[in-house]
């Protein structure tokens, strides 16, 4: 004669691992459902990370561009400048030039936020800052000291002594700033040394110093005539 508790007890038993079992694999589906999530965070973080260092890179090359462009331009400047008229044609036109490229550095600036390093964005920001005011201010005082050659050459025909020399007096006042602004943008391509050697290291490129770069691109001197000093 069997037991009444036998099959009670082994039904019971049976019941209890079925719950167990069941508690197991949904511990075993939420485990999964977890490692699937968190490693798909983990992947998105990594390629968004990844992304954010190659656009990091990118603006980086394009502002190690344009600071090279710059120095060797206006060394160039510098160089026709002491050829003739300081500021004739060939030098506005080095210096109209850079600005063009100032312009690619406007267009791209909010790009410069890729860069992880806060204290090289400052730097590029200040550096380039620098760039447009001194290059805006000598192009706009030459576009007003050509307005005052006109009005002077219109007051000479006049014979208005009085206009005359109230116009040269404006006149030197603004040569006076041009001059002090092209001396301050010769400043800021000679401190832009260290900007270009951190630019460099971010983006692997080779080592070299914008001094040594402008010498390279900059003409060489005619050589002195014969018998000549």
């Amino acid at each position: 004669m069997f037991d009444s508790a036998g099959p009670v007890g082994a039904s019971v038993a049976q019941s209890i691992f079925d719950i167990a079992g069941g508690g197991a694999q949904l511990a075993a589906m939420l485990t999964g459902a977890f490692l699937a999530s968190a490693g798909g965070f983990f992947v998105a973080w990594l390629l968004d990370r990844m992304q954010r260092k190659r656009q990091g890179k990118s603006i980086a090359l394009v502002c190690l561009d344009l600071l090279t462009t710059l120095a060797v331009i206006t060394n160039l400047a510098k160089d026709s400048r002491t050829r003739g008229d300081p500021y004739g044609p060939l030098t506005v036109r080095f210096l109209r030039r850079c600005h063009r490229d100032l312009d690619v550095y406007e267009r791209n600036r909010e790009r410069i936020a890729d860069i992880d390093d806060a204290p090289l964005r400052s730097e590029i920001y200040q550096c380039m800052a620098r760039y447009v005011l001194t290059v805006d201010s000598i192009l706009s005082e030459t576009d007003i000291i050509a307005k005052l050659d006109d009005a002077l050459a219109d007051a000479r025909k006049e014979g208005d002594n009085i206009k005359l020399e109230h116009l040269a007096h404006r006149r030197q006042t603004h040569a006076v700033r041009r001059d002090a602004s092209f001396d301050f943008l010769m400043e800021i391509v000679a401190s832009s040394d260290p900007v270009s050697s951190k630019l460099r290291q971010l983006t692997k490129a080779p080592p070299a110093a914008l001094s040594d770069i402008v010498a390279r691109n900059l003409p060489s001197q005619p050589a002195p005539p014969p018998g000549g000093s």
